[in-house]
This record gives structure tokens, C-alpha cells and sequence, in this order.
């Protein structure tokens, strides 16, 4: 038997806690079907749903809105909507879809006693405008359609950012942390249908700058406990920016290149005979424990079997 329901069946948006999220629920004789929105000043809405429904429910949805663009992430279960026109999006677990609205004209279908969790991002006109991303809605028709992007498996960065931002959420992380972590997932997300946008030479030659300086500090201070958030605000820029000029200047990401820098001078000292404890202190890490997991996972053996002659007879 399949329920339905309106925007109107939900309860009234309250705050959750003492964090800025809103929350929004169905009435429990229905399950546990909640919503969590966050709304940033810039235009970035991030929308959590946890639903797990103990009928099959159907959602009648006539929202009007500004064209925006939305990036759904499934993190569990599958869902499904079907637009008035009669185009259908699978949201399936590990999978991503992106999409221009102008209106939500539809259904929502929600399978009854399965967990389905899913992220959302929805970036309004004013924040891609800001970023130059206006294409991505005016690549498809205008007005009331919908527009579909891509749909299809997400990769492990995405994984990780999704799954960042639901940490916060589930601990009352910091509004910033939680902007910038949205902002990552959107770059991730449409940053293979966004065209490189022409910059001028000073402004290519400042931001080259920022991640050269940023890298300098890596392999300076590569000992200490050094965070992304450290960096960011040494050079001056933030996490989106250098994790996106480091991707397009490098190659890499900042966290990767930090493992390159420690595990290449890690190897070093174990070939001058210092202890393996010693040898992890000395490259950045507090446990002994984690330093060998992460130098067994990135070279394939234990960093006993690289280690040289001890010095003085230690081990």
C-alpha cells in the first residue's frame, strides 16, 4: 500500500540543537523520514535526507523556484522521481545525479522498510554566477524544464566529501567547515563539465604563488601536525581554492602530497639506522602505530625491512 504526501504533511522547519540546521519530518506513524537543510548566504544549500519508511510513499511535489542546480548524492538505499513531463531520475545508492530546475513539477517515490540516505547541494543562480558557472543551466532549455546533466557512479572523492559533511552535520561541526566541505563536493562534482575559464596572467601567476608557498611549507614543516585548514590560512586562500590549484599545479591534493613528502624522507631516515619510532616522530606522526599502517600501505612493506645498520647498536 503506498501513502502520499504533500510539502504540507511535513512538520514545520525546527532548528536541530544548537547547530543551523533545519529540520523537517513526516509524521512517525510513516517512519523515521526526516530532512535537514542548511542555507549559506552565497547561494549553497545543502540538504540531508534519512528516510526509512515503513509504507511505500509517494511525494506530490508543484515547488516553483529559480533555476538552480542540484547535485544529489545516494549514500544508502534507492529512490526515484518522475517529472510531469514524464522524464525519471534514479537516485541509487553510490551514484550521482546532477540536474537544472527551473520547477519541481512530479512525483518522489520512496520504498517501503529500506533505509535511504541522500546529500544534496543545491547551488542557486547568484553562486554560479560568482564561480562563472551560469553554462551548466543555460546548456539546457530555459524556464520550467529540467535539465539533465549526468547520472552515474561517484568516485571515492566524492565518497569522502559526502561522507565529511555528514560527520559534521552528525556533530555539530562549524558552519566553516561545513561550507568549505560543501563547496569541495561541488567542485568534484561538476568540475568535469565545467570548461577552464580564461584567467589573466597576474592572476594565474598570484594563485601559482599561493600553492608554491603552500608546498615550501609541506616539505619544511612536514614533522609537525600540519592540517589543511593550517596551510589555508598561512598562504591566505581557503580549502577549496588550494585543493583545487594544487589538483591543477600539482596533480595531486594537499593531503596526498604531505603522505609523498613523509614517506620519502621516512624512508631516508630508516636508511640511516634511526628507529622506526624515532623515524615516525621525526616525519609527523604521534602513534608509532599509524605511522607503520601508513608506511606499509604506501610502500608495501614494513618500514623494519627498509631500516639500515642502527645507530649506536639500537633498534
Amino acid at each position: 500500500m503506498s501513502y502520499r504526501f504533500t510539502a504540507a504533511d511535513r512538520s514545520a522547519p525546527t532548528r536541530v540543537g544548537q547547530t543551523p540546521w533545519l529540520r523537517s519530518q513526516l509524521p512517525e506513524e510513516l517512519g523515521t523520514c526526516f530532512t535537514d537543510q542548511l542555507l549559506f548566504e552565497d547561494g549553497l544549500s545543502v540538504v540531508y535526507s534519512n528516510y526509512h519508511p515503513r509504507h511505500h510513499l509517494v511525494e506530490t511535489s508543484t515547488q516553483e523556484r529559480q533555476r538552480a542546480l542540484t547535485v544529489a548524492i545516494a549514500l544508502d538505499g534507492r529512490s526515484s522521481s518522475t517529472a510531469s513531463n514524464g522524464q525519471r531520475f534514479d537516485f541509487v545508492s553510490g551514484h550521482s545525479t546532477i540536474a537544472a530546475y527551473g520547477c519541481l513539477h512530479g512525483e518522489r517515490h520512496y520504498p517501503a522498510n529500506q533505509a535511504i540516505r541522500q546529500v544534496r547541494l543545491i547551488a542557486q543562480e547568484a553562486l554560479l554566477h560568482k564561480y562563472g558557472l551560469m553554462g551548466l543551466l543555460e546548456s539546457g532549455a530555459k524556464g520550467q524544464s529540467t535539465h539533465h546533466l549526468f547520472c552515474g557512479k561517484h568516485g571515492a572523492a566524492t565518497q569522502r566529501l559526502a561522507e565529511s559533511l555528514i560527520h559534521l552535520h552528525d556533530h555539530a561541526g562549524s558552519l566553516l567547515d561545513t561550507h568549505i566541505t560543501a563547496l569541495g563536493l561541488l567542485s568534484e562534482q561538476i568540475s568535469p563539465f565545467t570548461p577552464q575559464q580564461p584567467t589573466t596572467t597576474m592572476a594565474h601567476a598570484q594563485n601559482q604563488d599561493i600553492m608554491m608557498r603552500a608546498r615550501s611549507i609541506m616539505m619544511s614543516q612536514y614533522d609537525r601536525p600540519l592540517t589543511v585548514g593550517y596551510l589555508c590560512t598561512t598562504v591566505g586562500t581557503n580549502e577549496f581554492k588550494l585543493k583545487q590549484g594544487f589538483r591543477t599545479l600539482f596533480g595531486t591534493s594537499p593531503h596526498r602530497m604531505l603522505t609523498d613528502i613523509r614517506m620519502a624522507k621516512a624512508w631516508e631516515l630508516l636508511e640511516t639506522g634511526l628507529q622506526v619510532s624515532t623515524v615516525a616522530y621525526k616525519v609527523g606522526f604521534q602513534h608509532l602505530s599509524s605511522f607503520s599502517s601508513a608506511f606499509e600501505r604506501y610502500y608495501g612493506r614494513t618500514a623494519k625491512s627498509v631500516a639500515g645498520p642502527k645507530v649506536n647498536g639500537k633498534e
